[in-house]
């Protein structure tokens, strides 16, 4: 019968070999087993003996690729924040300087409920009309001087 454990308590390399091939009784792979529980020293021989510790280096280096592809996505990020944002704020604008915002000045006089709902319905209508042309011309101001060539379509200038 084989010694599996050296004067120190520690499993020796016979012990680990037969573990692997599976040539200790059942006795003795319990006995094994339990000692590779508690011992980290055992552990670690174990493990590297079981390991071929060859790394296989990847064809190309892969931290280039890596660092591209994050530095996109934080692009992606911050193009979707912040021209959502920037987006909302221009329509603000527009919406604000196209007098949306504004209630004009209805003036209804003594008269019956019939021709009061008129005038502000005509009120209304002028303000709407007024709104919608405001609107188109400040989008149509802003995308005039709004010059999309170059930074991100990798036009050449």
């Amino acid at each position: 019968m084989k010694e599996y454990f050296d004067e120190n308590g520690h499993l020796t390399d016979f012990a680990l070999f037969d573990l692997i091939d599976e040539l200790p009784d059942e006795l003795q792979r319990l006995e094994i087993a339990e000692h590779l529980s508690f011992c980290d020293h055992c552990t670690e021989r174990y493990t590297a003996i079981l390991c071929d510790d060859v790394l296989i280096s990847p064809p190309k280096p892969l931290k280039t690729n890596v660092l591209q592809r994050i530095r996109q996505q934080a692009r992606i990020v911050f193009f979707n924040r912040y021209v959502a944002a920037g987006v909302a704020a221009c329509f603000t604008m527009v919406l604000w300087t196209s007098g949306a915002f504004s209630a004009g000045n209805i003036k209804i006089k003594d008269r019956n409920a019939l021709e009061d709902l008129t005038v502000i319905t005509g009120n209304f209508t002028e303000k709407a009309v007024e709104f919608g042309q405001n609107v188109s011309d400040e989008i149509n101001k802003f995308f005039t001087n709004f010059n999309l060539e170059g930074d991100f379509t990798d036009e050449k200038k």
